[in-house]
């Protein structure tokens, strides 16, 4: 019985190895796609390439979408501001740390405020002018490219849903993962709405916070991993 425990663990030990470098091997391709298309997505910004395709979307919204979602859309927009995501951020945490969950805490600090840190740098970097094709009577300071409500949505609200997701099971894990795919598209549809970004700015913005939230992710799936290969370990030992 003892030898037959101990071929389970070892089993279990060999299986998390094997994925932990798939998972790895994957990250490391989803992260090489997505700095590929950030870059040529850049390119054709800085080019001008993309001109006609950023008017075209922004006037067709302009014209087509109803005036009694201006409301609707300057409150979703204000989710993805520095003052509504903060305190968002402190009353998670608390919660957390009274679950016990501090490296969720942690990584999720990490996320937000390496999404802040990010979309403030490529903002310096490409200096793209905001849009004027039409007054919205809504004001947005700073460079366009790339959106940081776009970034900052899924390095917060992106990063808390995948946390929450993997706690939970059943229903009720697609339905947090549904609103949260909801909320980070509401807050970048919402800038389109205002006329303050480009299409190309939010899906830069996107991009590149999506690329942190996977650095991110892929660390805290690996502790995960490493902590369950520790647990085996411990376990084989125990049982010799």
């Amino acid at each position: 019985m003892l030898r037959g425990r101990r071929e389970t663990i070892r089993w279990i030990s060999e299986r998390l190895t094997f994925v932990v470098a798939l998972g790895l091997a994957a990250g490391l391709a989803f992260s090489a796609f997505v700095i590929w298309g950030f870059f040529e997505l850049a390119d054709a910004v800085m080019e001008g390439d993309s001109r006609a395709f950023d008017r075209a979307v922004l006037l067709y919204i302009h014209q087509n979408v109803p005036d009694w979602l201006d409301t609707p859309m300057r409150l979703v927009t204000a989710l993805g501001y520095y003052y509504v995501v903060v305190p968002l951020l402190a009353v998670v945490l608390f919660m957390f740390y009274r679950r016990g969950w501090r490296l969720s805490a942690v990584l999720l600090v990490v996320s937000t405020g390496g999404s802040i840190v990010l979309t403030t740098v490529l903002k310096g970097v490409f200096r793209r002018a905001r849009p004027e094709l039409f007054d919205s009577g809504y004001q947005a300071s700073f460079y366009s490219f790339p959106s940081g409500h776009a970034t900052v949505a899924v390095g917060f609200y992106g990063m808390l849903t995948v946390i929450l997701a993997y706690r939970l099971r059943g229903p009720a894990r697609w339905l947090v993962a549904a609103l949260g795919v909801l909320v980070v598209v509401l807050i970048g549809s919402s800038r389109l709405y205002l006329g303050v970004h480009y299409p190309t700015d939010i899906l830069a913005g996107y991009l590149s916070a999506l690329l942190w939230l996977v650095c991110v992710g892929g660390v805290y799936a690996l502790w995960l991993s490493v902590r369950g290969l520790r647990a085996a370990e411990s376990s084989r030992e125990g049982g010799q």
